[in-house]
């Protein structure tokens, strides 16, 4: 993930890319799902790859959160979003703040692990910085048992003088291994002035079921929820997870 462009000298594109108006809908069930399953009674959140810091926007009014992303420029984003915020340049497998929080958010951070040894050396490690009764919260957006094969999807943004489609295509090149391939194609307009970026993502594609046993047997009790927020159980593509760390 570090040498992807996005977190680096595209970073600057977030802010054309993400509109804080989308962060509500995600923050109030990320509320709903502490308020629900947390057993803790601190409010101490750290947010891994928090990226440019918009959760921690709408979240920090109600929990003490500390911030961990492995870009320095998205960490920059991050900081001028919320300068009150303590943020911290980290590798999720790796970092280590010797303390322990009520909530570990990792969001769509796990994609990033390439293999099943590194998926378990990342949520070993968001663990260890979890208080007993607290959670850990992140999703996938792509798991082995639903993939989608060359699945693509594009937008349309537009700040000011600028104006971006962003395309992203999903392609697994070796259907036997755990890792399939996002590209995103930037075409960008700066005052009408053309140009266009391509950027390679490699993440992660693992069965659920794997996924789960590992959680077990880091003594997490799951929940699955539905990708959209909306508080349903998961049925569809992509699962939210919500683990409760147990005695």
């Amino acid at each position: 993930m570090s040498d992807t462009k996005l977190y680096n000298e595209l970073a600057w594109t977030w802010e054309v890319l993400v509109s804080e108006e989308e962060y509500p809908v995600e923050t109030d069930f990320l509320r709903k799902m502490i308020e629900k399953h947390k057993r803790t009674s601190g409010n101490e959140i750290l947010d891994m790859g928090c990226g440019a810091g918009h959760h921690d926007l709408f979240l920090k009014g109600d929990y003490e959160i500390v911030g961990v992303d492995g870009s320095e420029k998205m960490l920059e984003l991050a900081r001028k979003r919320n300068s009150e915020l303590a943020y911290h340049r980290g590798e999720m497998r790796t970092f280590q703040l010797n303390k322990k929080f009520d909530v570990v958010m990792a969001m769509d951070m796990i994609q990033y692990n390439l293999t099943y040894s590194d998926l378990e050396k990342a949520l070993r490690n968001l663990a260890s910085h979890l208080k007993t009764g607290g959670l850990l919260l992140f999703y996938l957006e792509n798991i082995k048992d639903k993939f989608e094969q060359n699945k693509t999807r594009f937008k349309k943004h537009r700040k000011g003088n600028i104006e971006i489609v962003l395309v992203e295509n999903d392609y697994d090149p070796d259907p036997e291994d755990t890792e399939f391939e996002c590209h995103l194609v930037f075409l960008i307009r700066k005052d009408g002035k053309f140009g266009m970026e391509v950027d390679r993502h490699r993440m992660g594609l693992f069965e659920l079921r794997r996924i789960l046993e590992m959680l077990k047997d880091l003594n997490f009790k799951t929940h699955l929820y539905e990708l959209d927020f909306s508080g349903r159980k998961y049925t569809k593509e992509g699962p939210f997870f919500v683990c409760e760390k147990q005695a």
